[in-house]
């Protein structure tokens, strides 16, 4: 009986530091400054249904983000048009955004992420997550220059963007 009890404890722990997450909603945010002021460009999909698995070894499947560049919205259809412009929406229609090996550290997360927006591939490893209010948010900066892109600028110079873009992803629960 001992023993019994003993095996128990030993696998109920084993299996408890495994746990799921059912994502229902991500989001991502590109947010950057202007000479005028700041900007947001949003994409969101409500309509989403996936796992991920935390401190697993072997339930180790991504969730990923296969954007179409289309679909984010920046607040009116001049930054919308000037947005997709700068990442060439023409070329490369669909952004991609992998998020794997998520893993759990108290109070904040951690998980890799692969970016791919413009023909690049950009990897960060052991991104940190924060809760917030059912969701997870890890933030990323990326500069024009690591997307071999420049920063546009209007008005012959007088309006320009900075060279950093803040990626801001949400995994909601």
């Amino acid at each position: 009986m001992r023993i019994f009890i003993i095996l128990v404890l030993i696998f109920g722990y084993t299996t408890s530091s495994e746990k799921k997450l059912v994502i229902t909603e991500k989001q991502i945010s590109v947010s950057g400054e202007t000479s005028l002021g700041g900007f947001t460009c949003n994409y969101t999909n409500e309509d989403f249904k996936d796992t991920l698995f935390i401190n697993s070894s072997k339930n180790n499947n991504p969730i990923v983000f296969d954007i179409p560049v289309q679909d984010f919205g920046c607040g009116n259809f001049l930054l919308n048009k000037d947005f997709r412009k700068t990442i060439k929406a023409s070329e490369y229609p669909h952004a991609k955004v992998t998020v794997n090996n998520l893993r759990e550290y108290g109070i904040y997360y951690t998980c890799d992420v692969s970016v791919n927006l413009v023909g690049k591939k950009l990897a960060y490893k052991s991104l940190k997550l924060k809760y917030h209010k059912d969701q997870l948010v890890g933030k990323i900066s990326i500069n024009f220059d690591e997307l071999d892109l420049s920063p546009p600028s209007k008005l012959g110079g007088l309006i320009k963007v900075e060279e950093k873009l803040n990626l801001e992803i949400k995994l909601g629960f």
